[in-house]
């Protein structure tokens, strides 16, 4: 439900933006809301079976990987096979997050018993 506000300020924010676009973009953040909240009902109880750690690892790669590709776009920055270089970076991301995590495990050491 969050994630559903969130998408209907950010449309009404860029529709605010220009004389007469209100109205189409109060109209799209309330499809965007129903569409949210439709997925939510419809993905609910499978997303409860995945781990809540496992969630928030792929939906940070997610994040970042998307992040830094708009950040790009900002910038103009000329991607490679442009959208679809996104997912050579959620590629990146994902490799570098399960190394980086895998480094920063210290390994539990064997307690002896006497």
């Amino acid at each position: 439900m969050l994630e559903g506000v969130e998408v209907v300020f950010i449309v009404i924010a860029i529709g605010a933006g220009r004389p007469g676009l209100l109205a189409p973009a109060c109209l799209g953040a309330l499809a965007a809301l129903a569409v949210v909240v439709l997925l939510g009902v419809v993905v609910h109880r499978p997303l409860a079976q995945i781990p809540e750690n496992t969630l928030k690892f792929v939906v940070g790669v997610l994040l970042s990987a998307f992040g830094a590709f708009w950040f790009g776009e900002g910038f103009d920055v000329a991607w490679p096979g442009d959208d679809l270089s996104v997912l050579g970076l959620i590629a990146g991301f994902a490799l570098i997050a399960l190394l980086t995590t895998r480094l920063s495990v210290r390994p539990v050491l064997a307690r002896s018993n006497a």
